[in-house]
């Protein structure tokens, strides 16, 4: 997986693009500046139940030259521009943290962490039988797919990012941009180029998921938001306002790419139901073998692992880890063997590569908070 946070290449993109307009470079608050619909679910009284352990101490799961920096965690978050911290163990808020200009309860852009939602209701259509499966062709929710070059093109093609479609997010920084900028997104899917037939390579590319994400609302027959909040956000119980980011004011079509603005806590509540093999609150929400069938290796696409929109890099033989990753160090990791959420979510990523970092917190959890671990708590007590 490689990183998108190169600001002076984004930057000559964007100049590129624009000419000698103002730079104009992503950012965690694009949901109020260029337009959002919102979700209105909140339930205050839903909050995520304290949890009584501490947190393990910082040089337990950083390494040396990170640990020698920071006095503290807090001034580790504070001097990396995270904005919110959230780490969740056993369903309950083991810790939390806001900072840098933003509060509990404020909302952001968390861009690609967005696509796993994606797939999610993709896995409660088919559940709900609006969608036959993951085969099904595109063709039979966007007519203009039905032309030869599209023909083999399918829905489980654009999750795993194999529709062999003429986009590289990472080898085409400007046309990256465009693509994130342009204010007709419903267009812009319309009879892209083909560069290799379904199926035969992974390229990570954010058309797909806005292709998808367009099948998914012509398939449930309401609006993509409609559907996302009746059939799981409101599930979940949000504390906070949500905004789903659109393409303008003018066509409102949803960013189904990167366009979810939520809060850290709101964003642990999902994870909590992913751990849960799909179950929250005792309340099965999604069929346990969708959100299961990454298990399988072969699935795993590329350097970085990516299945269904998470990314499986991280994980070993010993921790089942998988993360879902936004630009500028949005990440959402699940470790399933310690049962652990972490959400990570900043400005930019503050010079760390998190991944690693979030993955050792949540093996340190687990050895501390094991059951063998509480055994010997309680004898040492007495």
């Amino acid at each position: 997986m490689r990183s998108t946070n190169t600001f002076i290449l984004l930057a000559a993109a964007i100049f590129g693009l624009y000419g000698c307009a103002p730079l104009r470079v992503p950012t965690i608050n694009d949901g109020f500046k260029y337009g959002a619909a919102p979700v209105d679910c909140t339930d205050k009284s839903q909050s995520i139940p304290l949890s009584s352990q501490s947190m393990p101490a910082l040089e337990s799961w950083v390494n040396a030259k990170i640990d020698g920096k920071y006095a503290s965690l807090e001034q580790m978050l504070e001097a990396t521009n995270t904005t919110a911290f959230v780490v969740i163990q056993n369903d309950s808020m083991v810790y939390e943290h806001y900072a840098n200009g933003v509060k509990l309860g404020d909302i952001t852009q968390v861009f690609s962490v967005t696509k796993v939602f994606v797939t999610t209701l993709l896995g409660m259509a088919i559940e709900d039988g609006y969608i036959s499966s993951m085969q099904q062709p595109v063709s039979d929710f966007l007519p203009e797919y039905a032309a030869e070059e599209y023909k083999h093109l399918t829905l489980f093609h654009l999750a795993q990012m194999q529709s062999g479609l003429d986009y590289d997010e990472y080898g085409r920084l400007l046309q990256t941009v465009k693509f994130y900028y342009n204010k007709n997104a419903r267009e812009v899917i319309k009879n892209p180029k083909v560069k290799h037939e379904p199926g035969k390579v992974f390229t990570y590319k954010s058309i797909d998921t806005q292709i998808l994400g367009a099948c998914i609302e012509k398939a449930v027959g309401k609006p993509f938001m409609e559907y996302f909040t009746e059939r799981l956000w409101v599930n979940l119980s949000p504390e906070d306002t949500t905004m789903w980011s659109v393409d303008s004011r003018a066509n409102q079509e949803l960013k189904y790419f990167g366009g979810l603005n939520a809060s850290a806590r709101d964003l642990g509540k999902f994870g909590i139901m992913i751990a849960n093999n799909g179950t929250y609150k005792g309340k099965q929400l999604i069929d346990p073998k969708f959100l299961n069938f990454c298990d399988n290796a072969e699935y795993r696409n590329g350097k970085g692992k990516y299945c269904n929109a998470w990314w499986y890099s991280q994980s070993d033989d010993e921790n089942n880890i998988y993360f879902a990753a936004g630009f500028n160090g949005q990440v959402m990791l699940v470790n399933e063997t310690t049962n652990t959420i972490i959400v990570r979510l900043g400005k930019n990523k503050g010079g760390l590569v998190w991944y690693p970092l979030l993955k050792s917190l949540s093996i340190e959890l687990g050895k501390m908070y094991s059951p063998q671990a509480e055994v010997e708590k309680i004898l040492t007590a007495h």
